[in-house]
């Protein structure tokens, strides 16, 4: 009789990473974002993310009061690009009535069947939009 090799199953988490949750990573290198940015540079989670989430990352890590905190900005938006899995996002829900630009973050999980980790109270207080959880950094990690 063949031998039948077992394979362990184990999915990596999905989530989408708010803008905030990369710029913080830059910027406090200790902190829990950072921990969290680098278990995405390690592919121990999965990060999904769209065009339009990937230009609003490049356009706040050029802002000047970024400046003097980030200092390898391509090392960044490269990897962010390079391993994040970037789909096309075709949900178009409107569900963040004090920020609709945080409606492409949620948007984006849906499509991708992700959670969402981020440091937005506007996003945050909503805790769960259908099968989407969102949560902090801090609550991700536990």
């Amino acid at each position: 009789p063949r031998l039948r090799q077992r394979y362990m199953h184990t999915e990596k988490r999905r989530v989408v990473l708010d803008t905030n949750i990369v710029i913080s990573a830059f910027i406090s290198q200790f902190g829990a974002a950072a921990q969290i940015f680098e278990m995405f540079l390690e592919g121990n989670i999965i990060n999904y993310t769209s065009e339009e989430i990937l230009q609003e990352a490049e356009e706040v890590i050029h802002r000047l009061e970024f400046t003097e905190y980030i200092a390898d900005k391509k090392f960044m938006i490269d990897n962010l690009r390079k391993l994040s899995l970037i789909i096309n996002v075709t949900s178009n829900e409107m569900i963040v009535r004090e920020d609709p630009a945080d409606d492409k973050i949620v948007n984006c999980a849906l499509d991708a069947g992700a959670d969402i980790v981020s440091w937005d109270n506007h996003l945050l207080k909503l805790k769960k939009f259908r099968n989407v959880k969102i949560i902090s950094p801090k609550e991700f990690l536990l």
